[in-house]
C-alpha cells in the first residue's frame, strides 16, 4: 500500500478516536443537584434525609469504644443506596471544659492540649488546639446543636454532578473504603460549580473524603521534584462559565485516636496519631485539580475561618478564577517535601492572615507557576506571599506577592522576576509598577483596584513580582504608588493600553537589608560553593560533594563559623542542603515554617510566640513579651523595624560594582531572579 494512503487511513482512524472521545466526554452523564436549605433534589427527584448523627464526648467512657473517647452515632444508618443523600454526622471539634487544657510542646508545635483524668489512668489526652493568644480559643468549639444546623449533604457514587443553589451545612465526597478508591480510576468526582452557595458554620464547607488518587505511587519513589501531573484527578471542580460560587466554612483542629498516657513515660506528654485534623474551608484529602470552562469566567470565592482551600498531596490550578480570604495560610499543600502546587492558568487571588497568622500560597513541598495571575497577600510582618519547602518556581504568569518575610523564588525558575525587599512598610493598596528606561509601562498592578481583596489593605516589606514582559538582560525603574492610565482586570494593568502613570515615587536600592547590614552574595549562602568544582546543587535542592570539594567547602564553613568541628568526610556525605547552613551558623526554618530559635539548650524546645505577642507558660499575671517571630516587637518606635530575613536567613543582594549603601534606581535583570534589597523612596 503507498505510504501517503496509509498516513491518510491511519490519520482517518485517529480522528475518529478523537472524535468518539470527545463525543464521550460531551455525552457523559451531568447530574444535576440542585440545593435548598435543608433539602436538595437530584436529577428532580428530593433526596433522602436521615435523622443519623455523630457525637463525640471526651468525658464519658463507652464500653462499645475502646479505650475511648465517647465517638459514637445515633439515629438512623443511610441505607447505603444512595448515591447522594442528608444527614447530621458532621464532623466537627466539640465543647468542652476549658479548664482541661494546658500548653505543651506537642509533636514540634506548642498547642494547648486538652487532658481528662480517667479512672485507673493518670491522665486521657484527647485534642489539641492551636495557641492564637494566652486563651483557648473557644471559637473553634462548636455545641451539638450547631452541628445539628449544618446537615452534611454526601456524595456517594462516582460521576460528574452539577450544583447550583445554596446550602448551609457541608458537602462531603466518600466513594468508599479509603484504601480500595486511592488506586481504583473509576473512583472520581467531578463538581461543576454552576451559581452554588455552600455555609458551614462548624466545620469546611466542602470535603473530597474519598476518591482517586493520580499519583497514587507517590510513596513508592524515592525522588520528588517540582512537576506533576494531576488532571486525572478524583477530586475535580470546573467553575462553570459566567457562574459565581461562594463557600464559607472553617477547620476541624487536631483530635487524636484514643490513647491513654503512659504511666511509665518520662515525657510530658506522649505523641498519638491524630483522628481527624482537616485544616481549610475547601479541603481535599487526595489531589484536587480546579478548572474553569471556555470562557474561563467563573468564580470561586472561599472564606475561611481558618485557612482556605488545602490538599493533603497535590493541587493544580488551571482555569477559572479563585479568590480566597482566610484567617490563616490562603492555600496549602501538606505532604512534607513531596506536595506540589501548580497555578498553571486562570486567576488566583489571595488575602491570609486575617487572624493571628498566615501565609498567603504555602506548599510543604514545591510551588509552581506556570501561566496565569497569582496575587497573594501574607499576614503583614510575619508571612510569605510564596511560602514553599522545596522552592518556588515562577516559570509563566504574572505574580504579585507581598508580606514580610518572603521566601523567593528560586533560580531555576524559568521567568524573570524580582524579588524586592523594602527598607520600610509599604501600604498593600499602593500600585507597584515597573518601566523601561525610556519610561515605557511593562508592568502594573494596584490592588486598590482589586476588587477580590476587598478593603483588606495592609502593609507589607516584601514583595515578589514577575511578568512575562520581563527580560534577562535589561534594565528597569520601579515605582510605587500614582495613579495608572489605562485599562485594568482585578488590578492587574493591560500594559498595551497604559498611556502613562502620575504621583508614584521612584525607588531605589542600596544593596543592604532592612537594619543596615551589608548585603548577602546574590542567591543566598549556596552562591558561595557555586563556583566549587565536585559540588554539585540538585533541582530538588539536595546536593551532591565530592571529597575534593568538601575540603573547599569546609575552608568557607570554617572561615564563616569557627566552631565547627565538621571534618570534610562528613561534609562529602551530606545531601541535604540545609545541613550546610546549619554548619555555617545560618539560623534554620522551624517545622511550622515560623522560625525556630537555634542556640537553646541541648533537648529544650524553643519558645515559639504564640502567633498574638506572648508566650504560652509564663510566669501567672506577668504580662508576655511579645515578640512577633522575625526579630523584631510589633508596637514598637518605627525606627526598629523587624528584620525580615530570606529563606537562607540574609538578604541576597543584587549589584555589581556597587558599594552596600549607595542608592541606585537602576534594577539590572542580571539573572533569571533578582534581588534587591534596602529598596526606599528615591530622595
Amino acid at each position: 500500500m503507498h505510504f501517503l494512503k496509509k498516513q491518510s487511513i491511519l490519520l482517518f482512524v485517529l480522528a475518529a478516536l478523537l472524535i468518539g472521545a470527545a463525543n464521550s466526554f460531551a455525552n457523559a452523564e451531568v447530574r444535576s443537584l440542585i440545593l435548598q436549605t435543608g433539602t436538595a433534589t437530584l436529577d428532580g427527584e428530593a433526596i433522602r434525609e436521615y435523622d443519623y448523627a455523630w457525637h463525640a464526648d471526651p468525658t464519658v467512657v463507652h464500653d462499645e469504644v475502646k479505650n475511648a473517647p465517647a465517638e459514637y452515632y445515633t439515629g438512623t444508618k443511610p441505607s447505603g443506596e444512595d448515591a447522594v443523600y442528608i444527614a447530621h454526622d458532621l464532623f466537627y471539634y466539640p465543647e468542652v471544659n476549658t479548664n482541661g487544657y494546658k500548653t505543651v510542646f506537642y509533636d514540634d508545635e506548642w498547642e494547648w492540649v486538652y487532658y481528662y483524668p480517667v479512672e485507673e489512668y493518670s491522665e486521657y489526652i484527647w485534642a489539641n488546639l492551636p495557641i492564637q493568644g494566652n486563651e483557648v480559643p473557644e471559637r473553634m468549639m462548636h455545641s451539638e446543636e450547631e452541628a445539628w444546623n449544618n446537615p452534611v449533604l454526601h456524595i456517594t457514587q462516582p460521576g460528574t454532578y452539577e450544583l447550583s443553589g445554596t446550602w448551609h451545612g457541608q458537602i462531603w465526597i466518600d466513594l468508599g473504603d479509603q484504601d480500595d478508591t486511592f488506586t481504583d480510576e473509576t473512583a472520581k468526582v467531578t463538581l461543576i460549580l454552576n451559581g452554588v452557595d455552600v455555609t458551614c458554620d462548624a466545620a469546611p464547607a466542602l470535603v473530597f473524603y474519598s476518591v482517586y488518587e493520580a499519583d497514587n505511587g507517590w510513596e513508592d519513589r524515592d525522588n520528588y521534584g517540582p512537576e506533576v501531573d494531576i488532571s486525572d484527578a478524583g477530586a475535580k471542580v470546573i467553575l462553570a462559565d459566567d457562574s459565581v460560587n461562594n463557600f464559607t466554612g472553617t477547620n476541624i483542629y487536631r483530635m487524636l485516636k484514643a490513647k491513654y498516657k503512659d504511666d511509665d513515660s518520662t515525657d510530658e506528654v506522649k505523641v498519638q496519631k491524630k483522628q481527624r485534623k482537616i485544616d481549610g474551608a475547601f479541603y481535599s484529602f487526595r489531589s484536587m485539580f480546579i478548572d474553569g470552562q471556555e470562557k474561563g469566567n467563573g468564580i470561586l470565592n472561599v472564606t475561611a475561618g481558618f485557612e482556605g482551600m488545602d490538599s493533603e498531596l497535590h493541587l493544580t490550578i488551571n482555569g477559572g478564577k479563585v479568590n480566597i480570604q482566610s484567617q490563616d495560610d490562603g492555600m496549602n499543600v501538606n505532604e512534607d517535601g513531596v506536595s506540589v502546587l501548580t497555578v498553571n492558568g486562570g486567576e488566583l487571588h489571595i488575602v491570609a492572615g486575617l487572624g493571628a497568622e498566615g501565609d498567603g500560597v504555602d506548599s510543604n513541598g514545591y510551588l509552581v507557576v506556570n501561566g496565569g495571575m497569582v496575587i497573594s497577600a501574607a499576614k503583614p510582618m510575619s508571612d510569605s506571599g510564596l511560602d514553599s519547602d522545596r522552592g518556588s518556581y515562577v516559570n509563566g504568569g504574572y505574580v504579585v506577592a507581598t508580606g514580610s518575610t518572603m521566601d523567593w523564588a528560586e533560580t531555576q525558575s524559568r521567568q524573570v522576576t524580582m524579588n524586592l525587599q523594602f527598607s520600610a512598610d509599604q501600604a498593600s493598596d499602593e500600585a507597584i509598577i515597573v518601566t523601561d528606561l525610556d519610561g515605557k509601562v511593562i508592568f502594573a498592578y494596584d490592588p486598590d483596584k482589586d476588587e477580590s481583596t476587598g478593603s483588606n489593605n495592609r502593609g507589607y516589606r516584601g514583595a515578589v513580582i514577575s511578568s512575562p514582559e520581563f527580560r534577562l538582560g535589561e534594565t528597569y525603574h520601579v515605582y510605587v504608588g500614582g495613579n495608572v492610565e489605562g485599562n485594568e482586570t482585578d488590578g492587574l494593568y493591560d500594559v498595551t493600553t497604559v498611556t502613562g502613570f502620575s504621583g508614584a515615587k521612584r525607588q531605589v536600592y542600596t544593596g543592604t537589608d532592612v537594619r543596615g547590614f551589608g548585603p548577602g552574595r546574590p542567591g543566598g549562602p549556596e552562591a558561595e560553593f557555586a563556583d566549587i568544582e565536585g559540588f554539585t546543587m540538585n533541582d530538588d535542592r539536595t546536593v551532591s560533594i565530592t571529597l575534593e570539594a568538601a575540603e573547599e567547602v569546609l575552608a568557607i564553613i570554617k572561615e564563616r563559623n569557627p566552631e565547627s568541628e565538621a571534618t570534610a568526610e562528613q561534609i562529602a556525605a551530606i545531601t541535604d542542603m540545609r545541613e550546610l547552613f546549619d554548619l555555617m551558623g545560618h539560623g534554620r526554618r522551624g517545622p511550622d515554617g515560623r522560625g525556630e530559635f537555634p542556640g537553646g539548650p541541648e533537648g529544650m524546645p524553643p519558645m515559639p510566640p504564640d502567633g498574638q505577642g506572648g508566650f504560652p507558660g509564663g510566669p501567672e499575671g506577668m504580662p508576655p513579651m511579645p515578640p512577633d517571630g522575625q526579630g523584631g516587637f510589633p508596637g514598637g518606635p518605627e525606627r526598629m523595624p523587624p528584620m525580615p530575613p530570606d529563606r537562607q536567613g540574609g538578604f541576597p543582594g543584587n549589584f555589581e560594582g556597587q558599594n552596600a549603601g549607595e542608592p541606585s534606581a537602576d534594577f539590572f535583570m542580571n539573572d533569571t531572579v533578582n534581588a534587591f534589597s534596602g529598596v526606599t523612596d528615591e530622595e
